[in-house]
């Protein structure tokens, strides 16, 4: 029993770290996952990282190729921009689920001020983030708004989902879709409509923001000759 224990830990935290590589570039989107050196480097045998491949591949984070061994997933243009569409449909939700909550109209734990404060932290990281103009620390305070954002709605199915999706996408994203300070200037906007308990405006801010970067990225595709 602690020997099944044990190994359930260490392939768990093997896990965490090869996604932490992916999340952080360190692992790039379609580059071969080495399992000689991965297993070096983690000090770990073949075992847990067999185990971790294969959780990482249902959250599409990790392909796994028949006889030729895994790889950092990497989404298409058209991929990319489906995602985006998961996300412009449920992080509105999430907004107006979170303002609802500032508000008292909707019960969920951490919400009205607790929640509104820990909204407004996590917008100052964001701040600082931006002033670095350093793509990888935006990329997490951005990552960590628009999950606040959702944890304060309350709904849990609606956190996964999002967590989900926006994990997968920021592992394939390369460079920002737009301008940091314009990003910034729309999540203030949505925090004073959230922090304000103004559902139907945090829900509509929340939409133009997403549909912005999208058209963004669609651009890029385009003078990329992608697949969009």
């Amino acid at each position: 029993m602690n020997a099944t224990i044990e190994y359930e830990d260490l392939a768990e935290k093997v896990y965490r770290s090869i996604k932490t590589m992916i999340l952080e570039g360190e692992l790039e989107p379609g580059e071969k996952l080495r399992q000689e050196e991965l297993a070096l480097r983690l000090g770990v045998s073949r075992t847990p990282l067999a185990a971790a491949f294969s959780k990482l591949e249902k959250e599409m984070l990790v392909e796994l190729l028949p006889r030729r061994g895994a790889r950092v997933r990497a989404l298409s243009s058209r991929e990319l921009l489906d995602l985006y569409d998961i996300r412009i449909r449920l992080e509105p939700l999430g907004a107006y689920e979170a303002a609802q909550a500032v508000a008292g109209d909707r019960p969920a734990p951490g919400g009205g001020v607790e929640g509104k404060a820990r909204l407004e932290g996590v917008l100052a990281a964001y701040r600082m983030a931006v002033a670095t103009e350093s793509p990888l620390a935006i990329k997490r305070a951005d990552y960590d708004f628009h999950q606040a954002i959702v944890e304060l709605s309350g709904n849990e199915i609606l956190q996964r989902l999002i967590r989900s999706s926006n994990i997968v996408f920021i592992s394939n994203q390369r460079g920002l879709f737009k301008d940091a300070r314009t990003s910034l200037a729309e999540h203030e906007a949505l925090f004073a409509a959230i922090a304000g308990g103004e559902a139907e405006r945090a829900e509509a801010v929340m939409e133009e923001h997403l549909s912005g970067a999208r058209s963004n990225l669609t651009a890029r595709a385009a003078l990329e000759g992608g697949d969009a």
